[in-house]
């Protein structure tokens, strides 16, 4: 199989790509100049992928912060929520490594269709389930929502190293990671603004006294929201269809003209390779159980009062603090004085997790005392801070696993990454299925302090090693072979 920088488009499309692009740098350029070459198109393709990875995170998250909705007019109680969302981190880990596989002998653009395909496929599954109160349709299309995150999950990393320079790189993945925040963001939104009905905790607890017109009502909201779901992937499908180029006509770094190992053989690199292990499993112990406790807080803070539109609210001013977090981190990574300093940022950001999510702990079990009207500024500043310190910190690890893993494909080394992460995801959420630990949800937030206090010391054991990087920084006109990073690769 051909390396990574020349098997994705054919010489006939590169000059057809090339006349549509607008080479930025109007110089001719030679073969060996060929890494210089960047292209405005980058930032459509970009937009087109941030939009498909929010619309993918909106369907995963939407249904979540709706479980108190779902119970009313369903009888769908929580663990019905998280055997949904963890039949979706199932098919994710079973077809991950097939998608990615896919994705690079085919390229880029199969990937993203099959991501907007599928999302498509799901909101008619779960529009079908909400007519006619079919769980078992909601199953269906939850293990189907798994497939599209197979593909979106991983394409920031890799498209920036495929379209950007290395100046932008960790720029545009975090703008691609941004999306995510963005997507949880409008689900936290849209779900109860679109569903109508205000749930109190009150309500949910006594809901044999709810009148038939009120459940009517909650349940044509929740509807409503599957027409929403669909009508968004649709538009998405539409704009990858209409134009998703696979890759730029020229490689945009030096590490990027490299070849890059064939899937099995970066499989064998990654098996052995003791840093990256390191990281992946530092990353997804703080990233993976918040990610999925935070869109339950409704149902964790019930016995405070915490009524589900409040829950919400705070719920999106943590997505959006992440959000900008990402974005913020992403640019001061790429500057040179960050470069080389991720490993501490994630250090830093550990020690602060474990002290809040120690006090949350404390507060859900009542062992420290707040007043009703301190509730919720309390919890929306805490949980501000942690989804800053835990989701923040997506674009700096699986560019840091990147580094790690090179020559490594970079899609194969997120898909690996998020593989574990998806399968913490599955054991937490599966744990919802025991009707004990449904009941009372105060055991996830003492899980995702334990997560957070484990990363810690594996964070402190990673070294400081920058493949690409140091690749990239080398004197222009340096050539150095895979063959070579692999041999330092198994040495390690």
């Amino acid at each position: 199989m051909e390396s990574e920088s020349t098997n994705l488009i054919d010489k006939k499309e590169r000059i057809e790509l090339h006349d549509r692009c607008g080479c930025e740098d109007k110089e001719t350029f030679t073969e060996a100049e060929i890494s210089n070459q960047v292209y405005s198109v980058r930032w459509w393709v970009l937009f087109v992928c941030s939009l498909t990875i929010a619309a993918q995170c909106l369907n995963f998250v939407v249904w979540m912060p709706l479980s108190d909705s779902l119970l009313i007019a369903y009888d769908w109680d929580v663990s019905y929520v998280g055997a949904a969302a963890a039949a979706a981190a199932l098919t994710f880990v079973i077809l991950a490594l097939p998608v990615m596989y896919i994705i690079e002998t085919r390229g880029l653009r199969v990937g993203m269709l099959i991501a907007g395909i599928s999302a498509v496929l799901v909101c008619l599954f779960w529009n079908a389930s909400l007519h006619t109160n079919a769980f078992w349709l909601f199953v269906i299309g939850s293990l189907l929502c798994g497939i599209s995150p197979c593909a979106t999950l991983v394409v920031p990393s890799l498209l920036s190293v495929t379209w950007f320079p290395v100046t932008q790189r960790t720029t545009a993945t975090s703008i691609g990671v941004l999306s995510v925040g963005v997507g949880s963001g409008i689900g936290y939104i849209a779900g109860p603004q679109i569903t109508g009905p205000y749930i109190t905790a009150k309500s949910v607890l006594h809901r044999e006294n709810l009148t038939a017109e009120y459940i009517a009502d909650v349940t044509s909201g929740l509807q409503n929201v599957g027409y929403f779901l669909l009508a968004v992937d649709v538009i998405v499908l539409i704009m990858i269809v209409a134009y998703f180029p696979s890759a730029p006509p020229t490689p945009p770094s030096v590490a990027q003209t490299m070849g890059r190992e064939d899937f099995w053989a970066g499989l064998q690199i990654l098996k052995t390779n003791y840093q990256f292990w390191l990281l992946s499993l530092a990353f997804n112990l703080t990233n993976s159980p918040v990610y999925t406790w935070i869109p339950l807080l409704a149902v964790h803070f019930r016995n405070l009062g915490l009524d589900q539109d409040e829950a919400l609210w705070i719920a999106i001013a943590a997505a959006l603090a992440a959000g900008v977090g990402v974005f913020v981190i992403g640019l001061l990574a790429d500057r040179p004085f960050f470069q080389r300093k991720t490993k501490r940022i994630l250090q830093g950001f550990s020690v602060i997790s474990i002290v809040l999510l120690l006090l949350l702990s404390l507060i859900q079990c009542e062992y420290i005392y707040i007043s009703p009207e301190a509730l919720i500024p309390l919890l929306c500043g805490i949980l501000i801070c942690v989804g800053i310190t835990t989701q923040s910190i997506f674009p700096i690890c699986t560019e840091l696993a990147c580094e790690y893993a090179y020559p490594v494909h970079e899609g194969l080394t997120c898909t690996v990454v998020f593989m574990l992460n998806w399968g913490i995801s599955i054991i937490f959420l599966g744990l919802l299925l025991v009707p004990a630990l449904s009941e009372d949800t105060a055991w996830m937030t003492w899980v995702c302090f334990v997560g957070c206090s484990i990363s810690l010391p594996l964070n402190i054991l990673l070294k400081d090693d920058f493949r690409r990087l140091d690749l990239d920084s080398k004197p222009k006109g340096f050539k150095e072979s895979p063959a070579d990073n692999n041999d330092g690769n198994s040495k390690k």
